[in-house]
């Protein structure tokens, strides 16, 4: 998979000017012919209102642009919050982790420490940052399944070992993610730079196992307010005593299968 240039609107907004509307017509310029396109940017979802823009976000083109002029698709990633106020979870898309973006993010954790009221309307919302729309993608089909992420991550942790000793060490893993087959049953997507994709089958007594061994440690490690949960979260819980026992354990079981 190649890295994807991100291409910015013409006329992007500046930092700190607020947005009251959500969703906001933007021309774009194509890099290959140089045609000036339309294209609708959302600043905010929330589901279940704006349910109909949902598959977008789903099968990955709510951040892609097609010139009618030369057929190129071009992505847009930009700041983007995605809110399911039934299932109570936010997520931020934060393309570039720039220090204004996260001072914006401290200051939004802050303030959900001490305020009261936004404590109480918020209660019991799961915040998480993404920058991809793969990452989104993933994050609202884990929660939407009523999973929870953080041992998503750590199963992943667990299968790396695996694969890697499967594909060789010289393969790069590019993408890793959970993932529902039509068929409606779990799989892992595992993209590489040097061969095709990789379909895995998602054991989910390791989850449950996980969830039951390591919910202490990951809940000590899940601050109130927007984190960042992926490999490196997963990592630090892995990393711990209790993550090292959980991880050998699973390691051995998926070598034996």
């Amino acid at each position: 998979m190649q890295k994807r240039e991100l291409y910015r609107p013409i006329n992007e907004k500046y930092e700190g000017e607020k947005i009251m509307a959500k969703m906001r017509k933007q021309m774009i310029r194509c890099p290959k012919c140089n045609a000036v396109l339309e294209m609708e940017m959302w600043n905010k979802l929330e589901m279940p209102y704006d349910e109909n823009q949902k598959d977008k976000v789903m099968n990955n083109t709510f951040f892609k642009v097609k010139c009618d002029a030369c057929g190129m698709s071009l992505p847009m990633m930009y700041d983007f919050e995605y809110n399911d106020l039934e299932r109570k979870f936010l997520i931020w898309v934060v393309p570039q982790m720039t220090e204004a973006e996260k001072g914006r993010i401290m200051n939004f954790n802050k303030r959900l420490e001490t305020d009261r009221a936004l404590q109480l309307a918020q209660g019991g919302y799961r915040y998480r940052i993404v920058q991809t729309d793969n990452d989104l993608r993933e994050k609202v089909l884990i929660f939407e399944e009523g999973l929870d992420d953080r041992f998503i991550e750590t199963m992943k942790i667990s299968y790396v070992p695996v694969i890697k000793k499967h594909v060789g060490e010289d393969c790069k893993i590019l993408g890793f993610y959970f993932d529902k087959n039509e068929e409606g049953k779990y799989q892992w997507v595992v993209v590489f730079d040097k061969r095709d994709p990789m379909l895995l089958k998602v054991d989910m007594n390791i989850y449950h196992d996980m969830k039951e061994k390591m919910w202490e440690l990951a809940e000590s490690k899940t601050p109130d307010g927007f984190l960042v949960v992926g490999a490196a979260w997963a990592l630090d819980v892995m990393n711990s005593p209790v993550g090292k026992m959980s991880k050998e354990t699973e390691e051995k079981n998926e070598s034996a299968r």
